[in-house]
């Protein structure tokens, strides 16, 4: 498993899928979680290495799937989608000369086409997972509580992921985004906690979603068995309704020096 990745998924009924997608995943019942995530971190490594308009032709990974309360809910993996994605968000960072040098121009063009053709098939879709890189968004944790956080097995080593109603989620996040936009003026977070919301939305309301450290956890250590990155940031948001910002800031300086650590492997090599 990549050490550098953690991930957001929301897992829906089978009846919630598009027919499509819930051909290719209605005999997927007790899929493992590391065995999906290593498999789609290959794929992707060989789309990324591959000729262009790879990511255009790239079959689906399994999705993964979850059982709860004798219900099975899946996640598809949507890789090319996500590789779309990912790409417009990457031009539009970085620009069309600075893509030019990572991804041939006739690259950008395939991919273009084809993802133009999908989406006009296909305007409303949105994909069942978000990925981030070295470390967990602050964000993510606003959605689940510290008794929906487990820890489980990953190869060699282990790794924490929380699960949490799709309808828990969305309550926590309508909470802490009307609390912020009254207690604090950062337009990042408040940007960051939109898009999250909006993107919650898309799924059926029974669904469940899964916050996976995944292989970040390697970089916690020692640390990652005293790691309680939800309750520090729901403490953070206690205190801010309490008018108690000394005790707000405390509970937030203690999530961002656990994770600070974790940010600067990026720039280690």
């Amino acid at each position: 498993m990549l050490p550098y990745a953690s991930y957001l998924r929301v897992y829906e009924p089978l009846d919630a899928l598009p027919d499509d997608v819930r051909s290719g995943v209605s005999e997927l019942p007790g899929q493992r979680t590391g065995t999906t995530l290593q498999a789609e971190q290959q794929q992707a490594l060989a789309m990324a290495v591959g000729p262009p308009g790879s990511v255009r032709d790239a079959p689906a990974v399994d999705a993964y799937a979850l059982r709860r309360d004798g219900r099975d809910y899946f996640c598809p993996v949507d890789l090319s989608l996500r590789s779309w994605l990912s790409l417009t968000r990457l031009v539009d960072s970085v620009g069309d000369a600075a893509v030019g040098v990572i991804l041939p121009e006739a690259g950008r063009t395939l991919a273009g086409e084809a993802f133009l053709r999908w989406r006009q098939e296909n305007p409303t879709a949105v994909p069942h997972i978000r990925q981030t890189t070295w470390g967990v968004p602050r964000t993510w944790f606003v959605m689940v509580v510290e008794d929906e956080r487990e820890t489980y097995s990953a190869g060699s080593f282990r790794s924490v992921r929380y699960r949490s109603r799709l309808g828990d989620a969305r309550r926590r996040m309508a909470a802490a985004n009307r609390l912020l936009r009254a207690a604090i003026d950062d337009v990042e977070l408040l940007d960051e906690m939109v898009g999250l919301a909006d993107w919650l939305e898309s799924f059926d309301a029974e669904s469940w979603v899964e916050l996976d450290y995944a292989g970040v956890a390697r970089f916690l250590g020692d640390q990652l068995a005293s790691d309680q990155s939800a309750r520090d940031i729901h403490r953070a948001l206690d205190a801010l309704r309490r008018e108690d910002f000394s005790a707000a800031g405390e509970a937030y300086r203690t999530f961002e020096e656990r994770w600070r650590a974790v940010n600067a492997y990026e720039r280690a090599n």
